[in-house]
């Protein structure tokens, strides 16, 4: 009696499980075609940057302070050339020295400044990028829920391999490392959104501006 009772529960239990897949299924099943299929459009990271009324106004900027920094860098040049040259002509032993000195000291900070100005336009490129990435972001949110897109992926299937001569990595190394980073094998040029995400996001630059 007591094998019999052991039996017939394990059978229910069983049976239960199964009513109770059967009973999850169908409802699953419902909400995931209830959703849709998802809507992807693409995006051509160098394309829009290239179109940016931002990004021109700012690489006008950078051009600027980059002559700005040229002439600093040719005044000081040519404050180590002339102390230089006038080096080779002092016959004094304490006035020479003293130029040594004078020269060793300019020599130094215009290498501390070289390193240190390099230091600031890096920052300033990485700040420059990381903020156009963040407004192309928000671009792009704003379009792909106006226009119903699900999913925004940045294209890169039309990007070629580059391989540098000096790098540590071999030929293959470079080729499979460039590989593995990829996100997009194929895309149909009618899910690009290229064209719509600079106009809005120059758009939204001129009347940031005042400029529309």
């Amino acid at each position: 009696m007591l094998h019999y009772l052991r039996t017939n529960a394990t059978a229910l239990v069983v049976t239960a499980g199964i009513l109770g897949l059967v009973m999850v299924w169908p409802a699953e099943a419902n909400r995931t075609t209830s959703m849709g299929p998802t809507v992807v459009a693409t995006v051509d990271m160098q394309f829009v940057m290239g179109g940016l009324s931002e990004r021109a106004d700012l690489m006008v900027d950078l051009s600027a302070n980059g002559q700005v920094i040229q002439e600093e860098e040719k005044t000081r040049a040519e404050e180590i050339e002339r102390l230089a040259k006038e080096l080779e002509d002092v016959v004094d032993d304490q006035r020479r020295t003293n130029l040594q000195d004078e020269l060793d000291l300019k020599i130094l900070q215009r290498m501390a400044w070289l390193r240190f100005t390099q230091q600031e336009i890096d920052i300033e490129k990485s700040l420059m990028l990381e903020n156009l990435f963040r407004s192309m972001q928000s671009a792009a949110k704003e379009l792909a829920e106006i226009e119903g897109i699900d999913l925004v992926i940045i294209d890169d299937a039309g990007q070629q391999f580059e391989l540098l001569p000096n790098s540590q990595l071999s030929r293959e190394g470079q080729v499979a490392q460039q590989m593995t980073s990829r996100r997009v094998l194929y895309r149909d040029s009618t899910i690009d959104i290229s064209e719509e995400l600079i106009i809005r996001m120059n758009n939204d630059y001129a009347a940031s501006t005042g400029t529309r």
